[in-house]
């Protein structure tokens, strides 16, 4: 379960409450029995502001469980901080101010969602704004603190928690470990690298034919187009094998998302794995437990789990080439996921690939009409690319990979600005603005590569 903090910054001088005085630290256990009377007051007014928020939390997020903090002073806030400091960031609500709160939080440097209540923490917003551009701060004004739109911030927060509680399974016979490590330092993800070998004689070895016939024959049987059955099958069923053999492998590991260095480990010189985890990819994603990525590539990986997490869409990484003529993208890759979103199912094809030198890629058709935002990750260098598209059409043909979809794109722009490696994840709707919420938080630059 997802654990977050909720702080709620009470002072009780400021513009709501009592407006002025002394500092409230030096009338602890001195003030006038009148002013104590204000206090009460303020925080009988907040104690109310606070229920509807944490009800309202409660409602929005109900596998989140939120501990509420109340900082009537400099000392309680450092007593939050201090119960909270394995906490993947804070939730602030701002109820009265100004004061140095703001700024001790965020010079925790952890991420932060803040939210300023307008008449008592608006003060703290103006003025503290441009220190909260510079920190992974997502914040807002707003009179209506316990609104959809101003705590759907939060969703931000809990993915960035579900990222860096993930634990993905790298197969790979290359040394990959200072790179994983880069990776995982910036976005907390935990790898774990087996090699080829180690995958092959422990679990893909041990799934027999007859055990995988079933997934194979029901992939066969919902395919629209399966041209060449005898050549075909023999690689389907391998995928099938390798389906088992993948599940049980992270059930092992206790792990929730897994990378194949597929290329490296069936290259034309030496194969160690002889399936292709296409079709395997696409099952892992109906099933939805997991989170696959093709080529090892951990830095695609980081994006589709951003996409499931944030966005609850799913994606895998494609080879992305423009064509300058008409203003056109095509994404192929031999598959991409055939459910994006809940509730949509596309057609799929089982086909040769690569002019006939494969025979279990997958051919996926995406909406015509529809937008992609396609994602890159640089994670060594915190760099996130976006760009986004408009599907025209899906391409069925030999040449390269199995799926090819094409959308209209700022081809020239992309052609100038682009980076983090070739591999982009392309996820079903305009995703933009939150991938670029997304990233501040996360303390990466974006680079939106189609402007």
């Amino acid at each position: 379960m997802v654990k977050l903090p909720v702080v709620f910054l009470e002072p009780p001088l400021g513009a709501v409450g009592y407006p002025g005085g002394p500092s409230f630290k030096y009338l602890q256990g001195n003030a006038p029995s009148e002013v104590s009377s204000w206090f009460e007051t303020f925080w009988k007014w907040a104690s109310d502001f606070e229920s509807r928020v944490l009800n309202r939390l409660k409602s929005l997020y109900p596998d989140v469980e939120f501990t509420p903090y109340y900082a009537r002073s400099i000392d309680d806030l450092e007593d939050a901080l201090t119960r909270e400091s394995e906490s993947v960031g804070f939730i602030v609500i701002d109820l009265q101010g100004p004061s140095s709160m703001v700024q001790r939080i965020v010079a925790t440097g952890k991420p932060v969602v803040f939210i300023a209540e307008s008449l008592g923490g608006g003060g703290d917003y103006l003025l503290y704004n441009r220190l909260l551009e510079q920190y992974p701060v997502l914040g807002i004004v707003t009179r209506s603190v316990d609104s959809n739109e101003a705590l759907s911030l939060v969703k931000y927060l809990i993915a960035l928690t579900m990222l860096k509680n993930t634990h993905a399974v790298v197969i790979s016979n290359r040394d990959l470990s200072n790179w994983l490590s880069s990776i995982s330092r910036n976005t907390g993800v935990k790898f774990t690298l087996i090699s080829g070998g180690e995958f092959v004689d422990k679990y893909y070895s041990r799934v027999n034919a007859d055990e995988a016939k079933p997934i194979a024959e029901t992939w066969v049987k919902e395919a629209s187009h399966y041209p060449d059955p005898d050549k075909q099958w023999p690689e389907v069923l391998k995928s099938a094998r390798l389906y088992i053999a993948v599940n049980r492998l992270l059930e092992d590991y206790k792990a929730n998302a897994v990378t194949i260095d597929c290329l490296g480990l069936r290259s034309a010189s030496a194969v160690v794995l002889d399936a292709w985890p296409c079709l395997t990819w696409m099952q892992l994603w109906l099933n939805g437990k997991y989170v696959p990525m093709c080529e090892a590539d951990a830095n695609s990986l980081i994006a589709a789990l951003i996409g499931k997490y944030l966005l609850n869409t799913a994606g895998s990484a494609t080879d992305p080439v423009t064509d300058e003529l008409t203003g056109e993208v095509t994404y192929y890759h031999c598959y991409l996921p055939i459910n994006p979103k809940p509730g949509i199912r596309l057609r799929y094809s089982i086909i040769p690939s690569h002019l006939g030198t494969r025979y279990a890629a997958v051919n996926v058709e995406y909406p015509v009409g529809s937008d992609l935002t396609a994602v890159g990750i640089d994670a060594v260098n915190r760099i996130m690319h976006i760009h986004v598209s408009k599907v025209t059409g899906n391409e069925l043909s030999l040449p390269a990979c199995g799926t090819k979809v094409i959308a209209k794109a700022n081809v020239k722009a992309l052609s100038v600005k682009w980076g983090a490696g070739w591999h982009r994840v392309p996820l079903l709707g305009d995703h933009r603005d939150e991938l670029k919420k997304m990233a501040k938080l996360m303390g990466f630059k974006v680079i939106e590569e189609d402007q």
